[in-house]
């Protein structure tokens, strides 16, 4: 199990905003279920995008983009993300 919340300066500008909405299992290409935590990020450049990432355990930070949406939609994505598994 990963201790959030995890640097994400490398994927953040002046400006944008990360929430950490938490760990649960998730299923990889192979089919095993493996843990990570999902973080949602406000980029506010270029207009503005909302972006849902997992971030899954290794030998270093597996950042991987699960949604992209145009805009501020962050309340959508947040509660999408509670309502099912992803």
């Amino acid at each position: 199990m990963l201790t959030a919340p995890h640097d994400l300066s490398p994927c953040l500008r002046p400006g944008d905003e990360a929430l950490h909405l938490g760990g649960r299992p998730w299923e990889d290409r192979t089919g095993r279920s493996r843990w990570a935590e999902f973080y949602l990020v406000l980029h506010r450049a270029e207009g503005g995008w909302t972006h849902l990432y997992r971030a899954a355990p290794g030998i270093r930070l597996e950042l991987m983009l699960v949604r992209a949406v145009a805009g501020d939609a962050r309340a959508e994505l947040r509660e999408a993300f509670f309502a099912g598994p992803h």
